[in-house]
């Protein structure tokens, strides 16, 4: 519902008289047909079959995100080499940043510019050259500010800090014994820490394991300027030193051991080493594209959006609790199946496999997913992250812990509102049909409900509740935005390969490091595809609209949240004092919705 309309007196179902009852029914009935599920589109995975007019980008979004595509004009325009065409490019951008100054119902003109733009089609100019330095890199930089991480992405430090700070901060597991794929000996350890052994490490808990398996044997691709790889590294990490500091150890570059063809490389490598670290980011960036960005949040998501709109009325409180959590998601996702996981869109155009293999990765990232076995608090567990002693600066998993807390408190608050007891769930067939159209394979496919989508007591409703609103606004938003900071800087996170990892441990120089990098053009993409998507900030978590609630009871819970938010802010900052910052889950910048 639009947050400018006022909003219906929550009741659920069982409350309703007769004749408003079947009012209710009827316009449920009218939506069943309006949202509808699709299994093609992106097969086989529950998906809008089309998307109404209603669900679009409203005009605000544009104007947010229409800002940013002018700025990426604006640094295309800097790069053309001629003259003319950047004078008339500068022309064209003038006037339409004019329209969006002074004729904000003008801004829905250029959709068809912000649509263009996530085609990600390359800049007329732009050429498959590879670079002769990192400078080549920095210089794609003209109307962007060039992100801190161009400073020291080389440096080990840096490296750690992309495992619990990155675009893709959940790879990290705890190892119990060595694994038999990664045959490393003490010799080896000590070549990378020289202060410590192989035996106390493993002993005390000390060693963690980033484990890339999804994407061995992935078909590589090669459009569109030839072969590119990408490959299922191995990288071992610990935490070492009076400090507690993660530092990585040695890199396999592929799951199977040969130390011939499939060397450890270590910090004492050079140039290698580096090529190393570079195939593991690589691999992070193809999984955290696919995966955890596109897969876990925007189509894990997309299902409770149709389930919620073809079974919630508008007046069910659960309804008006998640509204605000899904503008924008429909659209958006239409957007990235159409045009960035399209044949030859952005996504085939940067990453390493080809494109049937980010889909398979995407399909895998919502088909591994599994609701009551993904809480937060109980995936650190599993991946053996939880101890803030043995682990002690994890920022990624230290603020979003505050996050879920505070998100689970006020749903619980929210929703014992209006479900006092278990019976109260049980006889409202309105969120009855919701679980278990989501738990169907005939519904949304969504795994690990509770009772096979039975929901059946309040502590359950809110678990669920819990995950959606914190994986739509949180954990959106710790996997999206660090696409500027850290992704759109390519030689710290290229989307691909373009030579075969190294064979030896040693003999590399800058020049086989360039290589490896993605050309200049490829390069231009990935930068604005992390400018756009990574600076696109619309809404904010825990500012509903004024008119969202207008049950009084709802004010008191509400306005806790929101000094809760305020208090992780003050935390966050604090922290920020001690560590590497980690500003990507400051509360300014959290979104509602995933709407970008």
């Amino acid at each position: 519902m639009s947050a400018f309309l006022p909003q219906p007196a929550p009741r659920l179902p069982q409350r309703e008289s007769f004749w408003s009852g079947l009012y209710r029914s009827s316009k449920l009935w009218v939506d069943r047909r309006l949202y509808q599920y699709d299994y093609t589109h992106v097969s086989p995975l529950a998906v809008m079959k089309h998307v109404p007019i209603r669900d679009d980008f409203s005009l605000s979004w544009l104007k947010v995100s229409g800002k940013q595509v002018l700025a990426m004009l604006e640094n295309r325009a800097k790069l053309d080499l001629s003259d003319v065409r950047t004078r008339q490019a500068t022309t064209v951008i003038s006037k339409i940043r004019d329209v969006f100054d002074h004729d904000a119902h003008a801004i829905a003109d250029i959709r068809k510019h912000i649509t263009e733009i996530l085609k990600f089609e390359s800049r007329i100019g732009a050429r498959p050259n590879p670079a002769q330095s990192l400078q080549d890199y920095a210089d794609l930089f003209r109307s962007f500010g060039l992100p801190p991480i161009a400073k020291d992405f080389a440096e080990d430090r840096a490296f750690a800090a992309m495992r619990t700070a990155g675009p893709n901060p959940v790879m990290l597991k705890r190892l119990k014994t060595l694994d038999e794929r990664m045959p490393i000996t003490n010799e080896i350890f000590s070549e990378g820490i020289p202060n410590d052994s192989l035996e106390a490490a493993l002993a005390e808990g000390r060693l963690y394991l980033a484990d890339y398996a999804l994407l061995d044997g992935a078909e590589l691709g090669n459009y569109p300027n030839g072969q590119k790889y990408v490959y299922a590294p191995l990288a071992l990490f610990v935490i070492t030193g009076p400090s507690k500091e993660l530092l990585p150890v040695a890199i396999q570059c592929q799951q199977k051991p040969d130390a011939h063809f499939n060397p450890f490389f270590t910090p004492k490598d050079g140039y290698n080493w580096l090529i190393a670290k570079t195939i593991v980011e690589t691999a992070d960036g193809n999984i955290h594209e696919a995966s955890t960005h596109l897969g876990r949040t925007h189509l894990t998501m997309e299902a409770f959006i149709v389930a919620s709109y073809r079974h919630l009325a508008d007046q069910h409180p659960l309804a008006l609790l998640l509204w605000p959590h899904f503008e924008g998601t429909l659209a958006i996702n239409k957007a990235a199946w159409k045009h960035l996981i399209a044949d030859k869109g952005g996504v085939d155009k940067l990453m390493g496999g080809t494109i049937n293999t980010s889909r398979k990765v995407a399909v895998h990232g919502v088909q591994s997913t599994r609701v009551m076995n993904d809480l937060l608090p109980l995936t650190f567990a599993q991946r053996g992250v939880d101890d803030h002693d043995a682990f002690p600066v994890y920022p990624y998993r230290d603020d979003a812990s505050m996050y879920w807390e505070a998100i689970h408190e006020w749903v619980s608050s929210y929703l014992k509102l209006y479900y006092p007891n278990n019976s109260e769930i049980q006889k409202d067939k309105e969120l009855m049909a919701w679980s278990r159209e989501l738990a169907s394979d005939n519904g949304g496919r969504v795994k690990g409900l509770p009772n096979d989508g039975q929901i059946q007591t309040i502590e359950e409703l809110i678990e669920v509740v819990t995950f959606i609103i914190y994986t739509c606004s949180v954990q959106h938003a710790a996997v999206n935005f660090p696409q500027y900071d850290l992704m759109s800087y390519v030689p710290n996170m290229p989307l691909a390969g373009y030579r075969p990892a190294p064979t030896k441990k040693s003999g590399a120089t800058e020049a086989d490091f360039l290589a490896m990098l993605p050309t200049l053009d490829m390069a231009e993409l990935q930068m604005e595809l992390g400018c756009l998507l990574g600076n696109v900030h619309y809404t904010q978590l825990g500012q509903y609209a004024s008119n969202q609630f207008v049950d009084g009871r709802v004010a008191a819970p509400l306005q806790h949240f929101q000094n809760r938010l305020a208090d992780i802010g003050k935390q966050i900052a604090e922290r920020n004092q001690t560590r590497r910052p980690y500003e990507t889950l400051a509360p300014g910048g959290i979104p509602q919705s995933i709407n970008i």
